[in-house]
């Protein structure tokens, strides 16, 4: 059996029940030495990643399934998810791929910008203060000076 066939047998029975133990459920249709049965919870977690179910339980064994899965379930099953929904998520996903590759280029090019600013901007404050320190000295020295001169 296909991995699509058994998805859409998983998903319809999901709709049915509402939730579902995966196991158990592919015990009943396959015999546990088969293939089918050792690839039950990648293709469960297949349709946990199309986020059409979830699951119910920390051990990851009760599927139940989403608003977003009985939607697809009315349109026709986890085979029209796949003709309609899923190739437009592919499409999408390398054009955002594509955009997150620019947009962390962009941000890396204005961190290191912002860096150069920083160095500057404390560069230049340790320069005013050095400067104004002077002056300060200077005209304690040139009061000294006036005081001494008038004696």
């Amino acid at each position: 059996m296909l991995k699509e066939e058994y998805l859409q047998q998983l998903f319809k029975a999901l709709y049915e029940k509402g939730s579902l133990e995966i196991y158990d459920y592919t015990a009943e249709i396959f015999k546990p030495e088969s293939e089918e049965f050792a690839n039950t919870k990648e293709w469960s977690d297949q349709l946990v990643r199309d986020k059409l179910v979830t699951y119910a339980d920390p051990e990851h064994t009760i599927l139940n399934l989403t608003n977003h899965g009985k939607y697809w379930m009315i349109k026709g099953g986890y085979e029209s998810f796949l003709r309609d929904g899923q190739n437009t998520k592919d499409h999408h996903k390398d054009k955002e791929d594509e955009k997150d590759k620019s947009l962390r280029k962009e941000k890396e090019e204005l961190t290191e910008a912002r860096l150069k600013l920083i160095h500057y901007r404390l560069i230049g404050f340790w320069l005013t203060l050095v400067v104004s320190s002077l002056g300060f000295l200077l005209s304690l020295y040139n009061l000294y000076l006036i005081t001494q001169g008038k004696k």
